[in-house]
This record gives C-alpha cells, structure tokens and sequence, in this order.
C-alpha cells in the first residue's frame, strides 16, 4: 500500500508519517502542489532519514539526490512535456520513475521507462469532491509491463472490492488525511488491505 501526503499541511505531518513507516508503510508519495521547495524539504528533513529511500517526489524532482531520494513522479501534464531520452537517462542513473494516468489508452501507450502508475479515479474520490470514478472495464487494464495502482476513494471499507484485484496495488490519500485519526485509518487500511490476498 502507497500512502500519498495531504497536499496542503497537516498538524504533526511528519511524526504521523514516521508513525506509519514505523508500522511498514512501504512507501510514501510527497505532493504538495502548491508547496515552496524550502516547506517540501522541511517535511522531508523531518521524515527519518531511514526512510528516504522510501520517498518519491511529485515535484522539485532536483532535491532528491540532496536526500538519497531516488524515486521521482510525474503527473499526466508533466509526463507529456518529458523527452523520453531524459527519461531514459535517469532510468539509467538509478531512479524508479512512476506517473499518473486517467485513462485507458494513457496506460497502454505509457513508455515501459515507467516502473508504475497511478490509475483513477477508481472510486469517487474523497479529497476532491468533483473527481468521479472513471469506467473501468475489467478487460480493459490488461498489464503492460508497467504495474497498476488503483488510487482514488479507495476507504478501508471498499479496498477488498473486487475492482481492485485488476491492481496490483493501491494508494491512498483522503482516506487518511481527512481523518481525525490518520494512524488509525492507516492501519486499518493496512490490515484490510493485506486480507485481501494482494
């Protein structure tokens, strides 16, 4: 499971991801969209260092080996301006790259430079209310060498759903952040979750 920050902050951010990493959070996706590069790497500096390498970046991609970050995430928009030799040549310098997509033919056509993608909405999402499941077919998401993670409105309560066997794994968001008790949520994200067979 792929936890991805709240993009605006949160009270006691960093010791409830550090609360998370502590009980297996295998990997934590930082977008903050509307973040200065000075706030993103305060949370980073706040996170312990253990768990660097278990950080992607959705921006200020140029900070990551400051941290021995080496995951980096491109969003739709940002993924179409990229010359694939750029990508290319990070690929070939150890990064893992993923990005997101909203639509079948994005994920069919992405280059297999993409280790992973995010694919949703899945469920109507809950951090932004107009953001509507998109069809899904089950035949339609056949792999393409580039693993699938389910991501939006995904809740403890609809994570075993039988959508989310097409995945091979899923993120969440609002689920944890608009709680009042995000650790809370995580775990029983994490223990549903992991019932599930995935």
């Amino acid at each position: 499971m792929i936890v991805v920050t709240n993009p605006t902050p949160v009270n006691n951010e960093a010791t409830i991801i550090n609360a998370m990493f502590d009980d297996g959070l295998e990997l934590l996706h930082i977008r903050k969209p509307d973040a200065t590069v000075g706030e993103v790497r305060q949370l980073i500096e706040q996170i312990d260092y253990r768990y660097h390498p278990q950080l992607a970046l959705h921006q200020y991609h140029e900070i990551a080996s400051d941290y021995g970050i080496y995951r980096l995430h491109y969003t739709e928009t940002e993924r179409v301006k990229q010359p694939e030799k750029q990508l290319a040549d990070l690929r070939q310098k150890g990064f893992i790259l993923s990005t997101s997509v909203h639509s079948r033919e994005s994920y069919v056509n992405l280059p297999l430079m993409f280790s992973y993608a995010f694919i949703g909405p899945v469920f109507n999402s809950i951090s932004k209310k107009d953001y509507l499941a998109m069809k899904i077919a089950d035949e339609s998401w056949k792999k393409n060498g580039i693993d699938r993670i389910a991501i939006g409105g995904i809740t403890a309560e609809n994570c075993n759903d039988s959508l989310l066997n097409h995945f091979d794994d899923i993120a969440v968001l609002g689920a944890l952040w608009l709680s009042e008790e995000p650790l809370h949520e995580f775990k029983l994200l994490q223990d549903t979750w992991s019932t599930t067979g995935q």
